[in-house]
C-alpha cells in the first residue's frame, strides 16, 4: 500500500506503508485474511459497529462500506508517527541510526528529508549573509551621509558665522565712517566760520587806509534808520583805518538819527579813537583837526564841518580798553535836508561819508 506524506519543507513523496515484518511484527495480518469482518467488530476509521457489510483489510484492520477502499488511518496514523520519531532522530544527530533503518525506501526518505533540510538551512545562512551584507552596506551608506551632513552643517555655521563676522565688520566700519562724516562737518563748519572771518577781514583791509584819509558807504539806509528810530541799533560802526602806516587807529561812528542835542533832528558823527598796536610809539593825547563830509552822489552839493581835538578830553588819550569815548560832531546834518525831494545824499539805498585827519596840526 502506498500514501502521501507531507513535509514541513514543502515537497511531497509516496511512501509505502511498511509490511509487518518491517515493523518488527510477524507475517500475516492480525484479523485474518482479508474478506468479511466478524459480528461485533468496530471500524477503525469511524469506531461504528460492523455488520457483514463490513470487511477486513489487507493490514488486519476493519473498515465499514462507507470507509469504503480509502487508505487505513490506523495505519497512516501509526506510520505518520514513526516517520517523525525517525526525523527527530535525525535532528538530533542519529543520522547513523536512521541509516540503518530495515526498509530502503524508508531510508531514502530520511536522506531526502535530512538533505532537504540541509539545503534549506544552507539556503537560510545564504540568505542570512546577503543579509548580513546589505545591513553592512546600509550601515556604511549611514555612515557617510551622516559625516556628510556633520560636515554640511559644519560648513553652513562656518558662513553663517563668516556672515555674522563680515556684517559686524560692515557695521563697523559704516559707524566709523558716520564718525567721521560727522567730524569732516564739524571741520567745513569751522572751515566756513573761518572763511567768513577772513573775508571780513579782507574787506575791512580792502576798505582801510593809511594815509589819514577814509571813505565810508553806509549801505541799506532805509532799514538802519528805522532801526535808529526804534532805537533797537542807534548808531553804527565804520571798518577802522590808520593815520599811516604804523599810526593812530580810528573808525567812525553814525547816528542816522541823531544823538545827543541832535537827536531826531540832525545826522550825529563821532570820531573814535581805538587801541591799536602801535600806539606804545605815538604821541599823546592825539592833537589833530578833523574834517567829516556827506558827499553828494549826484551832485557837488557836499556838506563839510571839522573841529579840533581838545587835550584834555578823554576821547583822546592813549587807549586802556579797546576804543575810548566818541567825540565829534552831534548836529553834523539835518534830517529835513536829507529827505528833501531835490537831494540826492541818498542813492541806492547808500550814504557815503568821508573823513580827513590833518596829521599836520
Amino acid at each position: 500500500m502506498s500514501f502521501l506524506v507531507v513535509s514541513p519543507w514543502g515537497s511531497t513523496k509516496p511512501i509505502l506503508a511498511p509490511s509487518p515484518a518491517q515493523e518488527g511484527q510477524p507475517e500475516g495480518p492480525p484479523g485474518g485474511a482479508p474478506g468479511p469482518c466478524e459480528g461485533g467488530s468496530r471500524c477503525d476509521g469511524c469506531q461504528l459497529q460492523l455488520a457483514e457489510q463490513g470487511r477486513r483489510m489487507d493490514c488486519g484492520h476493519h473498515r465499514c462500506k462507507e470507509a469504503g477502499e480509502r487508505a487505513c488511518l490506523q495505519c497512516l496514523e501509526d506510520q505518520g508517527k514513526q516517520l517523525l520519531n525517525d526525523l527527530d532522530r535525525v535532528h538530533h544527530g542519529k543520522v547513523e541510526e536512521a541509516e540503518s533503518l530495515p526498509a530502503p525506501s524508508h531510508q531514502r526518505l530520511l536522506l531526502e528529508a535530512v538533505q532537504g533540510a540541509e539545503a534549506a538551512r544552507g539556503r537560510l545562512d545564504q540568505r542570512l549573509s546577503e543579509v548580513e551584507a546589505q545591513q553592512k552596506t546600509l550601515q556604511n551608506i549611514v555612515t557617510v551621509l551622516s559625516r556628510e551632513m556633520g560636515r554640511r552643517d559644519g560648513a553652513r555655521g562656518s558662513a553663517d558665522r563668516g556672515s555674522a563676522s563680515v556684517l559686524g565688520e560692515a557695521m563697523a566700519r559704516i559707524l566709523y565712517l558716520e564718525e567721521k562724516v560727522a567730524q569732516q562737518d564739524s571741520l567745513l563748519a569751522i572751515k566756513d566760520v573761518m572763511i567768513s572771518s577772513l573775508g571780513a577781514q579782507v574787506q575791512a583791509l580792502e576798505q582801510t587806509s593809511y594815509d589819514g584819509h577814509f571813505l565810508w558807504r553806509v549801505p541799506d539806509v532805509g532799514r538802519k534808520l528805522q532801526q535808529a528810530l526804534s532805537r533797537q541799533i542807534p548808531a553804527v560802526y565804520s571798518p577802522p583805518f590808520y593815520t599811516s602806516r604804523y599810526g593812530y587807529k580810528l573808525c567812525l561812528k553814525v547816528y542816522l538819527n541823531g544823538d545827543g542835542t541832535g537827536a531826531g533832528t540832525h545826522i550825529s558823527l563821532f570820531l573814535v579813537l581805538m587801541r591799536g598796536e602801535y600806539d606804545f610809539r605815538l604821541k599823546w593825547p592825539f592833537r589833530h583837526k578833523v574834517t567829516f563830509t556827506l558827499l553828494d552822489q549826484a551832485g557837488e552839493r557836499h556838506i563839510s564841518s571839522s573841529f579840533q581835538t581838545a587835550d584834555g578830553s578823554s576821547s583822546f588819550q592813549r587807549p586802556v580798553s579797546k576804543c575810548n569815548i566818541a567825540s565829534g560832531l552831534p548836529e553834523f546834518f539835518p534830517l529835513c535836508r536829507l529827505h528833501a525831494p531835490e537831494a540826492t545824499y541818498i542813492q541806492e539805498d547808500t550814504l557815503a561819508f568821508e573823513a580827513l585827519i590833518n596829521a599836520s596840526l
